[in-house]
């Protein structure tokens, strides 16, 4: 994904290894839902394991400034460079309502969890 300053929301699906992982922009309202969704996640105290390094690893939301949410395994992390914090999705709403935002055949096929 381009790390430039955008004034767009942008999301990226981590599936590839030694290409792009597909990227596009997140409509502003959705956006707003999702950080709605964030808000009402309960945090976690530790953060999980990392995902595998092959294979569909999660998903990316990052804001026009830079924050980022990591989205994999039920646990979404955020950063803004300066303090990380995680939460608990154990039904994997915020990756799943990111991941429907992609244009049609922006993804691979992978299996749902």
């Amino acid at each position: 994904m381009d790390t430039s300053r955008s004034a767009d929301w942008q999301a990226q699906a981590l599936v590839f290894s030694g290409r792009p992982d597909p990227a596009w922009v997140v409509p502003n309202g959705i956006a707003e839902r999702l950080l709605a969704l964030w808000a009402e996640l309960p945090s976690r105290a530790d953060r999980r394991p990392s995902p595998p390094p092959l294979g569909y690893r999660g998903c990316l939301l990052r804001a026009p400034d830079g924050r980022t949410w990591e989205s994999s395994g039920g646990q979404v992390t955020f950063d803004d460079g300066h303090l990380t914090q995680a939460r608990d999705d154990p039904d994997r709403r915020f990756e799943r309502l990111l991941l429907a935002t992609a244009p049609a055949n922006t993804l691979p096929p992978f299996p749902a969890n």
